[in-house]
C-alpha cells in the first residue's frame, strides 16, 4: 500500500471486500467485524453510526478513529472502558477546499491509484443505484449525461 500503511478494510459487501484485497490491503472482513490486529487508526466513511462503536473497538491504545463524512446517523451509548479509555480519540473532518481536492488529486497521481468506475447513462440512473444497493458495483458508479 502507498506509503508503506498496513490497510484493513471493513466493509459490507463480498465483492467490495475482493476489490479490496486485489488493491492491495492486508485484509477485508464484514464493515463491524473485528480486523486481525489492533488498529493504529481508522477511517469510516460511511455515514452509519452504529459502526463507531465497532470501529472505536479495532483501535488500538492511543488509535484515533476519525469519521469522515459531513453527515451521520446517531452514535449508539459509548462504553468509556470499551471504546475511548487508554487514549483512544474520536475525530471528525471539514468539508473539503477545493485546495484539499487538487492535494488528493496530486497525491493519487504519485501513486498510481486505480479506482472502478461503471459508467451509466444517465436515462440509466435507477439501474446504477439497483445495482449499487444489490452490491453489483464494487467501487463507485459514473452518470454520463
Amino acid at each position: 500500500m502507498a506509503q508503506g500503511a498496513e490497510v484493513h478494510v471493513m466493509t459490507r459487501g463480498t465483492r467490495a471486500q475482493q476489490l479490496a484485497l486485489e488493491l492491495g490491503a492486508a485484509s477485508a472482513q464484514g464493515a463491524a467485524d473485528p480486523p486481525p490486529v489492533p488498529l493504529d487508526a481508522a477511517i469510516l466513511f460511511a455515514p452509519v453510526g452504529d459502526l463507531v462503536l465497532p470501529a472505536c473497538e479495532a483501535l488500538d491504545r492511543g488509535g484515533t478513529l476519525a469519521i469522515a463524512g459531513i453527515h451521520l446517523s446517531d452514535i449508539p451509548t459509548l462504553n468509556y472502558q470499551c471504546h475511548l479509555f487508554q487514549e483512544r480519540q474520536i475525530r471528525s473532518v471539514t468539508s473539503n477546499t477545493r485546495a484539499d481536492a487538487r492535494a488528493f488529486l496530486d497525491f493519487a497521481g504519485r501513486h498510481h491509484i486505480n479506482v472502478t468506475t461503471p459508467e451509466y447513462p444517465l436515462a440509466e440512473a435507477d439501474r446504477a443505484l439497483t445495482d449499487l444497493a444489490a452490491g453489483r458495483i464494487a467501487g463507485a458508479a459514473v452518470l454520463l449525461a
